[in-house]
């Protein structure tokens, strides 16, 4: 082998390392790149979590359970205190969510019309609310800060053989099954809540 011939060689041998070494540069940059998304999202998620609303929530009915008032309190975390007022939406949740997931009989309801019947005791009789009663409008409110809505009581679907009072007396000790949605900065939470019901009695 001539000089000129060991020296290509050489250099040859220098490239392929230089390569080598390039490639395993690139690979270890791609991985903490993607270490360091990981860990980003884990902490953005740990965040969302630990900003997640803390409601307190009250009903208070009258003593002929006529009407009741749904009492909410955004008691926190402080760390939502840096985001103002949060806008939440108070919903009615039925009181079981698999309702009009089971086969449909020949001239029944729906699965829709099931799933969209208020199958609890209570609905909004708040203004904003839906034509249903289900879902009030959006509103702000501040940690520390309460707000309150109308409620009335739930009727039998149209479909159903029971009676008004049937109804009713089915629904006497049940709570009021919510679902919160809070909107703020960009993150949305939903807070699932059941909320017992007190009735007012007479001084």
């Amino acid at each position: 082998m001539t000089t000129t011939d060991t020296i290509a060689a050489l250099a040859l041998g220098v490239a392929v390392v230089a390569a080598v070494a390039a490639i395993g540069s690139w690979k270890a940059a791609r991985n903490a790149n993607g270490a360091a998304q990981t860990l980003s999202r884990i902490e953005q998620q740990r965040l969302h979590a630990d900003l997640t609303p803390d409601f307190h929530c009250t009903i208070l009915a009258n003593e002929a359970r006529s009407t009741a008032m749904l009492r909410v309190h955004l008691e926190g975390p402080p760390g939502l205190l840096s985001h103002r007022a949060i806008e939440i939406t108070v919903s009615i949740r039925n009181d079981n969510p698999h309702r009009g997931d089971g086969p449909r009989l020949a001239g029944t309801a729906t699965p829709e019309q099931v799933r969209a019947h208020i199958w609890g005791p209570w609905k909004f009789s708040a203004d904003g609310r839906d034509h249903t009663g289900r879902t009030v409008a959006p509103q702000q409110l501040a940690v520390g800060e309460w707000t309150r809505y109308g409620l009335t009581p739930t009727s039998p679907p149209l479909w159903s053989a029971s009676t008004t009072d049937d109804w009713r007396r089915d629904y006497v000790n049940a709570p009021v099954r919510l679902s919160i949605t809070a909107r703020s900065k960009d993150s949305e939470w939903t807070v699932p809540l059941e909320v017992p019901v007190t009735i007012e009695t007479a001084a």
